[in-house]
């Protein structure tokens, strides 16, 4: 079984920050409206559309809360492979949650 050390632990944890911020620029790029007039295409090009920002904001909040578990399960049970599949939960979260503000 693999342990990992304070450093492979303290590296996920900052990798998963990354994605977070990362989730969370492409989802708000999709949904500000930049553009006053929009092609009639689906999905409708980044900042067109205005229904995105309630998707936008609760898929930015679900990815928090993933980061926020990931955070406790990292303090909470360092030894253990939660740590992991939270890490791989919160990576999920940000593509199903980049693809529902994009066809939203």
């Amino acid at each position: 079984m693999f342990v990992a050390g304070r450093g492979a632990r303290r590296w996920g944890l900052v990798a998963c920050g990354f994605l977070l911020v990362v989730g969370w620029g492409a989802f708000w790029w999709l949904a500000v409206p930049r553009h006053e007039i929009c092609a009639l295409t689906f999905p409708a090009p980044a900042g067109c559309g205005a229904g995105r920002v309630a998707v936008a904001a609760l898929w930015s909040l679900i990815t928090a809360v993933l980061y926020g578990v990931a955070l406790l399960v990292a303090v909470r049970a360092p030894r253990s492979r939660w740590p992991v599949t939270v890490a791989l939960a919160l990576i999920l979260a940000v593509v199903y949650g980049f693809f529902a503000v994009l066809y939203a």
